[in-house]
């Protein structure tokens, strides 16, 4: 399964003044990671206090509004090519 990185955990650390590499070795993700939120947050004028009452899930669709919506893979079937 997929591990997503907590966002508000990122900004939590950074906004204890912690460096990018020190909160990536503490949540276990790269530090490109960490770069990656910094700046997504940046981009949305979010600080630590617009973020600390928000859900997880919530920044995700802030952050990222595309990449984890549910899609289906599959073309609805023509009934009217396979009719006889």
């Amino acid at each position: 399964m997929y591990k997503k990185t907590k966002p508000r955990s990122v900004m939590e650390l950074l906004n204890k003044n912690l460096s990018e590499r020190e909160t990536a070795a503490i949540l276990g993700c790269s530090r490109n990671t960490v770069s990656e939120i910094k700046e997504l947050c940046r981009q949305q004028g979010m600080t630590w206090d617009d973020i600390q009452d928000m859900t997880d899930d919530g920044l995700y669709d802030i952050l990222y509004p595309k990449k984890f919506k549910r899609t289906t893979n599959y073309v609805p079937v023509n009934y009217y090519k396979h009719t006889y």
